[in-house]
């Protein structure tokens, strides 16, 4: 597999230079992306689709995240170089101590203390960009219990996963002998498929709460949309997304004929977490009538009060409180009622001044309409048709066939495991592979730049799809809706936007809708007039 035919390459250099070059790079790029998130007055192709409110608190939400990414990052890199250079070695010797010499045992051990390890930093980034940077701009709907049960899942599920894969790939690969990596390779591509399986069937319902979606016209809307297309849907649930955030989004899943598709409940129904505390008003008041509660509000709105800090950071959005607004139902300890009288209690309980608690008020208003998500999702479908899915698995599989490949030549390279400060005599396989995947991080990015173009490409398939449908005007206020609902970014550096982002902007996407539209002889008042 390997002789010595690489003795004397610093392979400890070359990746410590190449990580120093991407980070520079990266560095370079979210420069210029925050110098254009500080713009405070939209570009000229903007100014029509959003409210100028709108554009610069997306800005601010964008240069938040972009400097917090910056620090991250540069925090990341010399922790890495630290966790590699110093603490991989002496983890490994640990994980002998703990285990004994069994490569298996003691392969599972070290990856495992590798995993952990990082929590302390890991975990404080966590908390910030959940609880002050998600928070700030309102999308953050986890509470710290919900944070750490699922961190505690999340480690359970490393444990698991840690111990059943890593025997077989070491089996695997001792098993094959020279020609290891058409067998690894094969392994990989049937793992592939059964967590395709397991993962949307098991994993994902540990964290969110799958059920039959509620709204039954909209079912028979999205099955008659699926039968017109072909699509072989089976089911059809709504997750509860809004326990984390306010982010919304849907996607598709499944095998073959068995296909499902998955809407967040912030895209059906407009909640409002408040959050009262000890010695600050309320903020608001009910009227009951034969539709409901309706919310009544005063007419200058105390910002200090819980309902005035909600709007001061929902301000034009979808989920902003107003007057007259009818409440048809509301959360409390996750617990969902429609009894008025029971909300009325607590509303009371909470307008005394000593009072502090939680309330969720779900309001009688549809965030997106019915053509919007079947526009939506009729794009999604459009990735299905294409078949993005099957030839992003191709590539895949090439992918991973030339990795295994490649590591085929290095596996027992003496010069590469002791430039990290392991002892040849005293290794394995999961200690080479790491390693090894160290060092081909400047050649996964390009890579992943590639797979970046080609996933940009398959969206604007995906909208032409949609409007071959007769639903481009539908789905463009449902993406420009999405968009600033989100706070999505609406001004981007080019260069940026070229390297990083799955779906081209949204100036982009309309005018190619709009384009395709035109081509198509569909006449569009949306978007009538843009881009001439």
């Amino acid at each position: 597999m390997s002789g010595e035919w690489d003795a004397g390459v610093p392979y400890l250099a070359i990746y410590v230079v190449f990580q120093l070059i991407l980070q520079t790079w990266d560095t370079f790029l979210d420069t210029r992306q925050l110098q254009k998130n500080k713009e405070k007055e939209p570009p000229a192709e903007i100014k029509d689709l959003v409210p100028l409110e709108r554009f610069q608190k997306s800005q601010v939400y964008q240069v938040d995240k972009g400097v917090f990414s910056m620090i991250t990052g540069f925090i990341q890199l010399f922790w890495n170089f630290f966790e590699v250079i110093v603490l991989w070695p002496i983890l490994w010797n640990m994980a002998k101590d703990l285990v004994g010499e069994n490569e298996i045992i003691r392969s599972i051990m070290w990856q495992l203390l590798v995993s952990f390890v990082g929590y302390p930093l890991s975990i404080p980034i966590g908390l910030y960009s959940d609880f002050v940077i998600e928070a700030r701009h309102g999308f953050n709907k986890k509470t710290m219990k919900l944070f750490w049960k699922d961190l505690a899942k999340s480690c359970c599920l490393s444990i698991v996963v840690t111990a059943l894969l890593i025997p077989i790939v070491i089996s695997v690969i001792r098993w094959g002998g020279d020609h290891f990596y058409l067998y690894i390779w094969v392994v990989c591509q049937v793992l592939i498929f059964v967590m395709m399986f397991i993962y949307p069937t098991f994993i994902m319902p540990l964290f969110n709460k799958f059920e039959p979606l509620h709204n039954e016209e909209l079912r028979q809307r999205i099955e008659e949309l699926a039968g017109s297309l072909n699509y072989p849907l089976q089911k059809l649930f709504q997750m509860d997304g809004s326990e984390r955030s306010s982010h919304s989004n849907a996607f598709l899943f499944g095998f073959w004929k068995n296909k499902r598709i998955v809407l967040f409940d912030t895209l059906l129904q407009v909640q409002v977490n408040l959050s009262k505390k000890a010695g600050e008003p309320l903020g608001f008041d009910f009227e009951k009538t034969d539709k409901g509660l309706k919310l009544k509000l005063p007419s200058s709105l105390d910002k200090s009060s819980a309902a005035g800090r909600w709007n001061e950071k929902h301000s034009g959005r979808i989920d902003e409180l107003k007057e007259e607004e009818v409440v048809v139902a509301f959360k409390k300890a996750s617990v969902q009622e429609k009894d008025g009288d029971k909300l009325l209690e607590e509303v009371q309980r909470l307008k005394e001044d000593s009072a502090e608690g939680d309330v969720v008020l779900m309001l009688d208003r549809e965030p997106y309409t019915t053509d919007e998500i079947l526009a939506i999702l009729c794009h999604e479908i459009g990735h299905w048709h294409h078949g993005h899915v099957a030839k992003m698995l191709v590539f895949s599989s090439i992918h991973i066939f030339v990795i295994f490949r490649m590591y085929a030549f290095v596996m027992n390279s003496a010069p590469l495991i002791s430039s990290f400060g392991f002892s040849p005599a005293d290794t394995g396989i999961m200690v080479s592979l790491n390693i090894f995947m160290l060092m081909l991080t400047p050649l996964e990015t390009i890579v992943g730049f590639g797979m970046t173009l080609l996933t940009r490409m398959n969206e604007y398939q995906a909208d032409e799809f949609a409007v071959r449908q007769q639903r481009g005007d539908e789905l463009a206020s449902g993406l420009r809706k999405l968009c600033v609902e989100n706070l999505g970014d609406l001004n981007p550096d080019p260069w940026y936007a070229w390297f990083h982002h799955t779906h081209p902007a949204l100036v982009e996407r309309l005018q190619a809708i709009r384009d395709n539209m035109n081509r198509l002889d569909m006449f569009s008042p949306l978007l009538a007039g843009r881009g001439e």
